[in-house]
């Protein structure tokens, strides 16, 4: 494993980095976005190093958070940010290739999930030399419609998905959304600056609900004010 770094979130939790699995911005505005409530269920998919699932546990005091994770560095990261962070408990860690989610959780188990997944298909371009790097950025281990089927499964009727993805693949999102019984309901786009096209678009469904779409405001990544609410204590 490369090096680690220790990183502070305030509130006293920490996530543990590698040279491979860190964390960016989008990942900040998914779990904004994603705004979990104190009585729901929630898991993370994809989860890296695991830093949605800690924002939510510094953030809320009572339900457990589940996060599924591919690779082992990873989850041993996690591991570390929790005994640093004294979550012990609160923070369910499985080691599992999503497509077998099905063989540790039953349907229905989850009011929320959040995703920040691969974002570019297998030859598209954006490949990296090394494996960890590609699973992380390619859909080598799991595609677009592995993880909203999933998905689909893990929520309950009502429940809520919540993901961060390109603009690009937005026709893809919702068509692999309604296939699987889960709503389009929320959409938000991120850009630089005005003048700027999205980067970058939060979108959140609903499992068995009626359709109905809201557009959101478009974030700017300029807007100081709403980026210190967003980024809250860690920005300090």
């Amino acid at each position: 494993m490369s090096e680690e770094k220790k990183e502070s979130l305030s509130n006293g939790v920490f996530a543990v980095l590698s040279e491979i699995h860190t964390f960016g911005t989008d990942a900040f505005l998914l779990y904004d976005f994603a705004n979990i409530k104190h009585r729901e269920s929630a898991c993370d998919l994809c989860s890296g190093c695991g830093i949605i699932p800690l924002l939510m546990l510094r953030d809320r005091q009572n339900k457990p958070v589940t996060a599924v994770e591919i690779q082992e560095d990873a989850c041993l990261l996690m591991k570390r940010a929790v005994d640093m962070s004294s979550l012990d408990g609160r923070l369910n860690i499985v080691n599992k290739d999503l497509k077998q989610i099905r063989d540790v959780f039953s349907a229905g188990s989850f009011d929320l999930l959040t995703v920040n997944p691969p974002y570019f298909p297998v030859g598209s371009g954006y490949d990296c030399e090394d494996e960890p790097h590609r699973l992380i950025r390619s859909e080598l281990g799991c595609t677009l419609e592995d993880i909203v089927k999933q998905a689909a499964w893990l929520l309950r009727s009502g429940g809520r998905m919540c993901m961060c993805h390109r603009p690009e693949r937005l026709a893809d999102i919702i068509c692999s959304m309604r296939e699987n019984r889960i709503e389009p309901k929320r959409l938000r786009f991120v850009a630089k600056n005005e003048k700027s096209a999205p980067w970058l678009v939060l979108i959140e469904g609903k499992k068995d609900a009626k359709p109905s779409l809201t557009t959101e405001k478009t974030l700017y990544m300029n807007d100081d004010k709403e980026l210190e609410r967003i980024y809250g204590g860690y920005a300090n």
